[in-house]
This record gives C-alpha cells, structure tokens and sequence, in this order.
C-alpha cells in the first residue's frame, strides 16, 4: 500500500503541473464570477443564482479533469516509456495503476474541496447549518460522478487512443445524464423494442441522472438518505468495476 500512495503523491505533484489544469481551474474562477456578477443584478435570485452556477462550475471543473487528464495519463506514459522505468522496480501493474488512478483522484479532491469551499463562502452557508448537510452531499454526488468518469476513461484509454477514449467518456457522462429522458420518450412511444434498448442501457451504463441534485431545490429541501445510499453503492460498483478491467487490461497489454 506504501507503494500505491507513493506513486500516487507523484502522479499528484506531475498534475498539478499540467496546463489543463490551471485551465480548469481559470474556467471554474469564470463561472463563480459570473454568477456573481449575474447574482448582483438580480437580488431576489441572487441564492438561486450562485447556487446553481456555483456547482456548475465544480461539475465542469471535475469532468474537465477526469476526461482529459484521465485520457492521456497511460497513454502518455507508455508513449514515453517512462512507466517501464516504474515498473522495473519491485512494483506490480496492478499496483501502478492504483497508484495512477490514485493520484488523479486526489487532484479531483483537492479541486473540489478548494470550489466547495469558495462556493461555501459565497453562498453564506456558515450561518445556516441546516444547509451544511445537503450541500456536502451534493459535493459528493459530483465528485463521486467524476471518479466513476475518471475510472471509465482511464480503461477506455488501454482499448483506443486517448481521443477516442476522452470521447468514449464524454458519450457516457451524456448517456448517463439521459438515460431518465429516454426511458420517458422510450414509454410514451410505446415501442418495446425501443423500451428494452433502454433497460439495457441501464444496466451498462452508469445511472448519472439520479444523482443530478446540483440546484438550489435540493440544497434546500435536502436529499433522502435511500437515494444518498444509493448513490454510494452504485458509484463504488462502477469503479471497481472499472479499476477491475483496467488492471486486466494493463497486465496483458505489451508496453515495450
């Protein structure tokens, strides 16, 4: 496990480094400024407002992270070959791409704790602790949405190339987010061959529209505890799920 957490803290400390990154996080201080500034001018929608672009912005930032950095993180590293330098030493495949998936993890925490906190502060929520447990849960939810997306990519990326894989991933951010529409249309078609492509889709891709709490409505009315359960045990599937096929993959992929 030592091992893991070192590589990890590298992979940290290397992306931290990355344009993209610095890119996002320019995007995500755009996103808080204008809802500010849109906040501004309309006062009785201020909360509304900054709520609802506040998230946003972190939903963005996360995604953001999790399809390019995620995308490119092997492929860069067996292009250059530095990962046979790492894996040389008495380290495992497995063990790598914990290590890897780790550490992009741990940039998807820091950003989003850094745009809660800025969000927290906006919003006024030190002086309403009724709102502090929804608005923690939401963060989960999007940060719980970006690590299912992230570990996606990541084993997209040992099947295509990065490219693909980064659209491979955007396709079911999208899919996941409409799989609730569909289902509707799907009904009021009343097509059954149409109504059982879509209860396929649901068992093949992750349930994302479920979990789309990022509103004033939900930060103030609260989120019911079977659907935050839900949310915990379906996202943690899909990870290890996807931490699973990546390390299958990787061991049988020749990176010479």
């Amino acid at each position: 496990m030592f091992k893991v957490l070192t590589l990890a803290h590298t992979t940290l400390r290397e992306m931290l480094r990355e344009r993209i990154f610095w890119v996002v996080v320019v995007m995500a201080v755009g996103l808080f400024a204008l809802s500010f500034l849109m906040g501004a001018l309309s006062f009785a929608e201020q909360r509304k407002i900054l709520t609802d672009f506040g998230f946003l912005a972190i939903h963005i930032s996360a995604l953001g992270v999790s399809l390019f950095s995620g995308a490119y993180l092997l492929a860069k590293e067996i292009e250059k070959q530095t990962c046979l330098l790492i894996l040389s030493r008495p380290i495992s495949r497995d063990q790598f791409i914990l290590g890897k998936t780790f550490g992009l993890i741990a940039l998807n925490t820091l950003l989003m704790f850094a745009l809660g906190f800025v969000l927290f502060l906006l919003l006024g929520l030190w002086k309403d602790s009724k709102l502090w447990l929804s608005f923690i849960e939401i963060c989960m939810s999007l940060w719980l949405e970006s690590v299912v997306i992230l570990s996606l990519v990541i084993c997209f990326s040992l099947i295509v190339r990065p490219v693909l894989s980064l659209a491979a991933g955007a396709v079911v951010f999208l899919l996941g987010h409409w799989l609730g529409d569909l289902a509707f249309f799907a009904q009021k078609s009343q097509q059954e061959s149409l109504v059982q492509i879509v209860e396929g889709l649901h068992w093949v891709t992750p349930n994302l529209y479920r979990m789309n709490w990022k509103s004033t409505y939900f930060l103030e009315k609260g989120i019911p505890g079977g659907d935050v359960l839900w949310m915990l045990g379906h996202t943690v599937g899909w990870v290890l799920l996807a931490l699973v096929v990546t390390s299958f993959l990787f061991r049988r992929k020749d990176i010479v």
